[in-house]
């Protein structure tokens, strides 16, 4: 009988050390989601951002075939508010929709394209875009700064615009107007007021090396934007030329402004390839 006095003493002394330790245990998976969340997790690309990009490689009307993959370098530190930063070199990814050369079904070459992700650290955003501006390969040379002396870049001229920027931090000027400045990447400026600023989104934009006031397709002759991807079908994008092909060689620049990211509804955005000349 004392035995079993003794034991039962022993194990009520021991049971807040065991409750203690059970609640200890207990909090850790509670903790842990939340932690993990918070490193999967990521701000959302903000509407109405732009996003300066380069293609990685051609893109042609003749060569390119449905489903072919699109890849684009992001030219400039992208701000997204917040504190948050899309860095220059992201990866932006799309694929074409439909491409069509003449006498397949159309008197003019036309392709079809759309961008759908973007690499943002260590996660894949998904992103729906319009094209505000498409530049050629010289177009870009064309604009870009040559450098007089360490600290002092000439005068240029900005794809788009009689924008002038003057020098490492000087400011960026549409006629006497000053809309932002001039840094080692490129440019940064407020976006112009006819485009409007969804959602509050009053951040400067990364220009690169074009306008603000940038719209339509800069080097290319007789190429035309014949649908930006601000209506339906959204995202898509599709460019049109009266001559055999349409051409836009590596290192040509666009200008994308993102309409959704990081949502089922961006996804929803996505349209399929299709098979050429249909």
């Amino acid at each position: 009988m004392k035995n079993n006095l003794k034991m039962l003493g022993l194990m009520l002394c021991m049971l807040p050390m065991y409750l203690h330790a059970r609640t200890g245990e207990d909090l850790k998976p509670a903790y842990q989601p939340a932690q993990e969340q918070s490193t999967r997790s990521a701000e959302p690309i903000p509407e109405g951002t732009i996003l300066p990009v380069s293609l990685n490689s051609a893109l042609r009307s003749d060569k390119s075939g449905s489903g072919a993959t699109i890849i684009a370098t992001v030219m400039q530190d992208v701000p997204l508010g917040k504190g948050e930063t899309l860095r220059k070199g992201s990866r932006v990814t799309g694929h074409v929709v439909e491409a069509i050369t003449p006498g397949k079904g159309s008197d003019e070459s036309k392709i079809s394209f759309q961008f759908d992700q973007v690499r943002f650290g260590n996660l894949t955003v998904p992103i729906t875009t319009t094209l505000r501006a498409v530049a050629s390969r010289s177009a870009v040379l064309a604009a870009t700064p040559e450098l007089t002396s360490p600290d002092y870049a000439d005068d240029q001229v900005q794809i788009g615009g009689d924008q002038i920027s003057y020098g490492e931090g000087g400011s960026v000027m549409v006629g006497e107007q000053v809309v932002g400045k001039y840094t080692s990447q490129g440019v940064l400026a407020y976006v112009d007021q006819d485009s409007g600023t969804p959602n509050g989104n009053l951040s400067p934009q990364a220009f690169w090396l074009f306008s603000v006031n940038a719209r339509g397709a800069y080097g290319f002759g007789d190429l035309t934007i014949l649908h930006s991807g601000s209506t339906e079908p959204l995202g898509e994008v599709t460019l049109t030329s009266n001559r055999k092909t349409v051409k836009l060689g590596k290192g040509s620049g666009m200008l994308l402004r993102v309409d959704g990211s990081g949502s089922e509804e961006a996804k929803d955005h996505t349209t399929p390839s299709r098979e050429t000349g249909q």
